[in-house]
């Protein structure tokens, strides 16, 4: 069985990754008002790169059927 590994990306990596402010992004994710991927481990924000992606492919995808 092979062992998948994750990028994880830190709340500012994200957030320069997203081309976001941090503070932004962080309260995005506070306030429960976004589906941006990420979960909440010991207090910290983490961000894995794979699904990142995943959901801007989702979002582009989106955008251009409306």
């Amino acid at each position: 069985m092979e062992e998948k590994k994750y990028q994880l990306l830190t709340l500012k990596e994200a957030a320069e990754y997203l081309r976001m402010h941090k503070g932004s992004l962080y309260r995005l994710l506070e306030s429960g008002k976004t589906d941006i991927p990420a979960i909440k481990l010991g207090g910290k924000w983490l961000f894995n790169l794979e699904s990142l992606n995943k959901y801007l492919l989702q979002k582009e995808l989106h955008h251009q059927g409306s």
